[in-house]
């Protein structure tokens, strides 16, 4: 098959939200109906991509009108984008399904049109070729987040709104203006070339730039201290979303990041920004793990918990080897999963219970046992304990660290555990231990995903290898910036 097919990542998404006013008149089951049927094809898609790029070991490069970069925009699906395309696509297609159950206000066609575009952008930042067009799929996702936060039509969820798209204009304020100095430094957008011209920008410029885009980023990645929409943004949206925004769009921007660091590893200075990532990184696990310690909403910690594991990533993701970026992506396709089950399965006891408040988890156990039993196994995946995926990603973090000499990532990553250890302990107490309840009829598609997932948390716990060989490959894919180079076809311009 034609590599350009592999545009229709893109394509499908965008021209399917605007045949949703027309699924409308069929009336609301349709809409949904129709929600799941564009993203199991996005499935579709995303594994023929996967399967072609890690079975030949070369990237699909799909240039826009024929036109070669630089002269031409272009997607890049190497070995990372085609990886994190089909968790993108995959946990669509679940809350899909999970929102034919969960979504009941009205207008059910925009929340459809809003939802697709969400996946379309984070997609397109994964896989874009030029930081421009990172840019316009950034504000995809932004844009489509802050309307699919308010969505309740709450006080709450407007004020998380607004929080989110104050921080997310500083965010994009923040991005505008360090690609505006690359630009005007390199004269070229282009991701290759960037790379193949950063030797030669000014230190001082490409210090700001690159500190200004990483700012700009860190609200998609939920990175102190702009992350305070966070909180709010998690426990006021609709449940699909809120799982959509922990398993992908905070790792699109993660990767956004990572990206650009490691496209102008050449610079000069280079190294002090990896160190402010670092740094960002730690406040980050900090201020997530001791927020979390005392919530009394479930939704709400589970987000901090979340926050604090990016926190986790960035580190790995700057330790400036080939084994930290590997590690961090394994943490990202691990923590993509593990918290896609978690607020999958808080978020049906939210709208089975009346809220997520603790108190509701109460007797969860015997009143809803394969919900209890799937929150459990992801919170045990999360403290790292052995045989569930998270103690895997979590060692190479630490190994990464090691031959980095940071060792006191060490005691970062130990001290984060045991932080974690206490807030799931006492959920995990609270629905096996305490209260009492009549057994609760269990919606069989919602509890097939569930288990499907924490089956998925156990097998790769009990297997990691073909994992952590997937995540070294597409670790290396944002590593080895000289082979990104050679992949693209540039037509020389400038070099």
């Amino acid at each position: 098959m034609n590599g350009q097919y592999a545009s229709l990542l893109i394509a499908l998404p965008l021209i399917s939200a605007f045949f949703v006013p027309l699924i409308k008149g069929l009336g609301d089951r349709a809409v949904k109906y129709y929600l799941i049927l564009v993203t199991a094809v996005q499935v579709g898609i995303a594994g023929w991509v996967f399967r072609e790029v890690y079975s030949t070991g070369k990237p699909i490069i799909v240039m826009a009108g024929g036109w070669n970069p630089p002269v031409g925009i272009n997607l890049y699906i190497g070995h990372f984008a085609a990886l994190f395309v089909v968790i993108v696509a995959l946990t669509s297609f679940f809350m899909a399904i999970f929102s034919a159950k969960a979504i009941e206000t009205e207008p059910t066609d925009k929340y459809a049109m809003l939802f697709l575009l969400l996946m379309l952008g984070a997609t397109g930042m994964i896989a874009t070729g030029d930081i421009f067009n990172l840019f316009v799929f950034m504000e995809i996702t932004a844009i489509s987040a802050y309307a699919l936060t308010a969505y309740n039509k709450t006080g709450e969820a407007a004020e998380a709104s607004l929080k989110y798209m104050i921080l997310g204009g500083i965010g994009s304020s923040f991005f505008l203006v360090g690609v505006a100095l690359l630009y005007g430094a390199t004269g070229t957008l282009n991701m290759a070339q960037l790379a193949q011209l950063a030797g030669g920008i000014n230190a001082t410029v490409a210090q700001v730039s690159l500190a200004l885009i990483i700012f700009g980023l860190a609200v998609e990645a939920e990175l102190f201290p702009l992350n305070a929409w966070a909180p709010d943004a998690y426990q006021a949206a609709p449940h699909p979303i809120t799982a959509m925004f922990s398993a992908f769009v905070v790792k699109a921007g993660l990767y956004a990041m990572a990206r650009i660091l490691y496209i102008l590893s050449a610079a000069s200075g280079w190294a002090d920004i990896t160190r402010l990532l670092i740094v960002l990184g730690t406040l980050t696990v900090i201020v997530g793990e001791l927020s979390a310690l005392r919530q009394r909403d479930v939704k709400r910690m589970i987000a901090y918990s979340s926050i604090a594991q990016v926190g986790l990533i960035a580190v790995a993701l700057a330790l400036g080897t080939a084994d930290g970026v590997s590690a961090g992506v394994f943490h990202m396709v691990n923590h993509a999963i593990v918290k896609a089950l978690l607020f999958l399965a808080v978020g049906y006891v939210g709208i089975t219970l009346g809220g997520t408040a603790v108190e509701n988890f109460e007797g969860l156990g015997k009143r809803m046992p394969l919900t209890a039993f799937s929150i459990t196994v992801g919170a045990v995946a999360v403290m790292g304990i052995p045989l569930f995926n998270v103690f895997w990603s979590k060692v190479r973090i630490i190994l990464a660290a090691m031959d980095a000499n940071y060792t006191w990532v060490v005691a970062l990553v130990l001290a984060a555990s045991v932080v974690e250890a206490v807030y799931y302990i006492r959920l995990i107490h609270t629905m096996w231990f305490t209260g009492e309840g009549e057994r609760i009829h269990e919606n069989i598609a919602i509890g097939t995903i569930a288990l499907f997932l924490a089956l998925l948390i156990i097998f790769i716990g009990l297997y990691p290898d073909y994992f952590w060989t997937l995540s070294q490959k597409a670790g290396q894919d944002i590593f080895n910036v000289v082979q990104y180079v050679k992949n693209v076809p540039l037509m020389g311009v400038g070099s």
